[in-house]
């Protein structure tokens, strides 16, 4: 990032001398009304202390605040990283152990900690500016992303070879995205899946681009390197959650989603009813047969909870030919046939 030279007369922030940082980058200060960096919530916490501010005119007032905190160089973006990262390794150290001149280093880390976070809330904005209308307000975005710069800056190595926007530009890019997919569902999607829904979204765009088209799932599917099967099961979670309450059929109509619903145990319900009545015509029916007939229509159609029998194993039972057994089940048929008829036409 570029940054304007910072005069040598620098105040130092308030309540320390400038004997004891001694060093120049740690020798800036923020602005009178800036936002301490360190805070995970710097837009809102910016905004509650300005009460009225709320809103539009509190965005602005923001914008202005981080404004005006001087950029750094990438001399002090260095040096500034080794201080932050000195710290972390003096804070690992038990705290019995720590002698005065390591407390020293450590609060000399946590001011250069909130000097890039500072310095670098812009960047913040910037990105937050690209991923508004998506379901976050603009500052929810900020505090999102300046959770993910706050992870950049305790990361930040300078041996990386990176400049620290590069580096910090991921880890906020990240944590919009991941908040935008968190409250854009009912169902929270594991990380890894909205990653992959992402990749998905990114990649369609580029087909769509290329090929002057929307793509076929086969060619999303080889450009994203998966079996079909798996960008269907993808897509599958990436369906969004209706309401039950929501209105079904506009603003005449008040039906809700969830009335229009049929209700799987009433279906249950109203097939039992139905093999019930079915049941009872069908006794009242087979009443109206002789005794072998009855008797022949239940085992050959399995109607008291039996396996169906053949035309064989039934005459066996009632010692006749199988031959016999179908004549006797294609008249006692015939009878039922004519009964049903009958009930019908009435």
């Amino acid at each position: 990032m570029g940054t304007p030279q910072h005069s040598a007369g620098s105040a130092a922030p308030p309540g320390i001398s400038h004997g004891e940082l001694g060093h120049s980058a740690l020798q800036e200060s923020a602005p009178r009304g800036s936002v301490p960096a360190r805070k995970p919530l710097p837009a809102k916490a910016a905004a509650s202390r300005q009460g009225g501010r709320l809103g539009a005119d509190s965005v602005g007032w923001y914008l202005s605040t981080i404004g005006r905190v001087p950029l750094l160089t990438p001399a002090e973006e260095i040096e500034l990283a080794h201080h932050v990262q000195a710290m972390k390794r003096l804070r690992e150290l038990p705290a019995d152990q720590i002698t005065p001149r390591q407390r020293h280093q450590i609060r000399m880390g946590t001011r250069a900690r909130d000097r890039m976070m500072a310095a670098n809330l812009r960047l913040v904005v910037s990105v937050a500016k690209k991923y508004q209308n998506q379901g976050l307000e603009l500052l929810d975005l900020v505090q999102e992303g300046a959770i993910g710069l706050e992870r950049a800056v305790d990361k930040f190595d300078p041996a990386m070879g990176y400049k620290f926007s590069t580096y910090a530009y991921w880890w906020i890019r990240q944590g919009m995205t991941r908040a935008i997919d968190n409250s854009a569902r009912t169902i929270r999607l594991p990380i890894h899946v909205s990653e992959k829904l992402s990749k998905m979204r990114r990649i369609s765009r580029e087909l769509s681009h290329r090929l002057g088209r929307q793509p076929y799932r086969l060619e999303l599917a080889h450009a994203m390197g998966m079996p079909p099967q798996e960008l269907d099961d993808l897509l599958s979670q990436s369906a969004p959650c209706a309401s039950l309450d929501a209105h079904a059929r506009g603003e005449e109509d008040r039906s809700t989603l969830g009335e229009l619903i049929a209700d799987p145990a009433s279906g249950e319900t109203m097939e039992s009813m139905d093999r019930t009545l079915q049941k009872e015509h069908l006794g009242n029916w087979l009443s109206q047969l002789n005794e072998r007939e009855q008797k022949i229509i239940k085992m050959r159609f399995g109607l008291e909870g039996s396996e169906p029998l053949t035309l064989a194993e039934i005459g066996r039972q009632i010692n006749v030919s199988r031959e016999r057994v179908r004549q006797l089940e294609a008249k006692a048929i015939l009878k039922l046939r004519m009964m049903t008829n009958f009930e019908r036409a009435a």
